[in-house]
């Protein structure tokens, strides 16, 4: 019996480590994808805080912008954020089909076109030479969004489109049954490993 327990024993451990590993990977897929990308002369990086956007809750949108050739941060560019724009529908049972390409809600409006603070001008906070940032957009509803940004400098104009995805508020269900399954296979190993000592 010994003999076929080990190997149990060895499957339900690579099987928990498995779970781990994928919700760790999923979630800094989640908050990393598509954000960091070639534009013209530029290298261009986006992060959120919070990496997780929620409808309706501010968050500060961050830009690095180095130059694609030489890595070289590149300051005193004017950098102008558009309206964002959804890009697909949202509705659970297609009745929000008529949302597609619409316009940001009322708070990001009066933003609309608005130019990103470079960090010299943004007093102690310390950041990396070529750092933009934006803070207290927010959007209206969930769903697949584009962020637009145009970028000008003696190196040029570009524009760039950022993918964004803003998540329902309310608990993150993803999250709460990957920790469940965690726990469910932890229960089975236990008990496996008390039945081993009896």
């Amino acid at each position: 019996m010994n003999v076929l327990r080990k190997p149990i024993k060895k499957t339900f451990l690579s099987l928990s480590l498995l779970l781990l590993m994928l919700i760790v990977t999923g979630n800094a897929l989640a908050a990393s994808g598509g954000l960091d990308q070639d534009a013209g002369p530029y290298h261009v990086a986006l992060q959120t805080n919070p990496e997780t956007l929620v409808a309706n809750q501010p968050a500060t949108f961050t830009l690095t912008i180095k130059d694609k050739a030489t890595g070289k941060p590149i300051t005193g560019a004017k950098v102008m954020m558009s309206s964002p724009t959804m890009t697909g529908s949202t509705g659970m049972n297609g009745s929000d089909n008529n949302m597609a390409g619409m316009d940001m809600s009322s708070s990001m409006d009066k933003q609309g076109g608005a130019a990103m603070q470079e960090q010299s001008s943004m007093g102690s906070m310390s950041m990396d030479p070529g750092t933009y940032m934006m803070e207290g957009m927010s959007f209206n509803q969930p769903g697949q969004w584009n962020q637009e940004v145009t970028i000008s400098s003696p190196l040029g104009d570009t524009t760039v489109d950022f993918p964004i995805t803003v998540a329902k508020s309310g608990p993150n269900f993803l999250l709460i049954g990957s920790v469940a399954g965690v726990v469910v296979i932890a229960g089975i190993l236990a008990a496996f490993l008390r039945k081993k000592k009896h």
